[in-house]
């Protein structure tokens, strides 16, 4: 199965041909549009008053939503300290008009670590209430336990609203990390694949014993107990609930919190995609099967000799076949 990469190749790519024209003393005109999954687009553009300089501008339907998640530290914030040690790299105060963000690179002091770290920028952009659930989880662990053994509790949720219809819940506790991915099914076939694609997350874990210490996967198609509470949910069958718990052990180190939201922001393109991935090769199986009945019944087909004079010969010999029902030509 493909495992998708959190970096943006296009952006990359486009970064790199652009340090490489600069550096060959032939700025590239950059006027380029990248999209990208989940209703995201990219803007990269030359400055207007100079061509060594890059404006990177992202719009994405999370952006709201994200902005709206209450931590110790800002949003704005949170992204300044992502990208103020990438050589030429600075956040633009003002965006690009019709976008969320603005990003302003300076070619001529640009290296490939910080290319690296702008093709990130939609997972880092996501990451925000996840870093926000590290730090509550952080500071609700350390809290002193009382006598009574109650761990403490906390009715924070960040709500992360990625998609028409579809959002991404994370809810810290004192011992775990709860993210629930709210998916929608819209063609019932999807809804079979979907069902399988979900049970098996849930299954092989209790199958490998290789994959123990992967985080627990739970499906459901009402909501959790996490959501009951907290939002207003009508019923709807097409619907569907999968939580991912996180341990300790996934989020220790800043490197584990890195790949742990990476998969996560990714996890709903890969399962579908990988839907859509399935009925492709089944609609190719199927016309393969009709392809291969169609040459049986053409070979079944019995030839008419037809003869030249209008009537047929007495002493003419019968027609031999072979077992695939071809005659033999001598």
């Amino acid at each position: 199965m493909l495992h998708l990469q959190p970096q943006n190749i296009l952006i990359q790519k486009t970064l790199s041909e652009a340090f490489d024209a600069l550096s060959k003393g032939t700025p590239l005109t950059l006027d380029r549009i990248i999209s990208d999954f989940d209703y995201t687009t990219f803007h990269v553009s030359n400055s207007a008053e100079d061509k060594s300089i890059l404006l990177l501008s992202i719009r994405t339907k999370a952006w709201q939503s994200v902005q709206k998640c209450q931590g110790s530290i800002g949003l704005f914030d949170y992204l300044q300290s992502k990208y103020q040690g990438c050589s030429g790299v600075a956040i633009s105060p003002q965006a690009e008009m019709g976008f969320d963000l603005t990003l302003q690179i300076t070619l001529s002091q640009l290296v490939v670590e910080s290319i690296s770290q702008l093709s990130l920028l939609k997972t880092i952009v996501l990451s925000y209430p996840f870093q926000l659930a590290f730090d509550e989880f952080a500071q609700l662990s350390s809290t002193p336990v009382p006598v009574e053994g109650t761990l403490p509790v906390t009715n924070t949720l960040h709500t992360v609203e990625y998609r028409d219809e579809e959002s991404l819940f994370i809810k810290p506790a004192s011992d775990r990390i709860t993210v629930i991915f709210e998916t929608s099914f819209q063609d019932e076939t999807d809804k079979i694949f979907g069902k399988v694609f979900l049970q098996e997350f849930v299954d092989a874990r209790k199958r490998n014993r290789s994959i123990q210490s992967a985080p627990q996967v739970l499906f459901s198609h009402e909501p959790p107990l996490e959501l009951q509470n907290q939002i207003q949910h009508r019923s709807d069958p097409s619907k569907r609930f999968v939580t991912f718990v996180l341990f300790p052990r996934h989020f220790q180190t800043q490197e584990l919190q890195f790949n742990s939201v990476a998969q996560l922001v990714l996890f709903r393109n890969y399962f579908h995609y990988h839907i859509k991935c399935s009925k492709a090769y089944m609609h190719s199986r199927m016309r393969f099967r009709v392809d291969s009945f169609v040459k049986v019944l053409n070979r079944a087909k019995v030839d008419e000799e037809d003869d030249p004079k209008g009537e047929s010969s007495v002493n003419a010999q019968p027609t031999r076949r072979t077992i695939t029902g071809r005659k033999m030509v001598y």
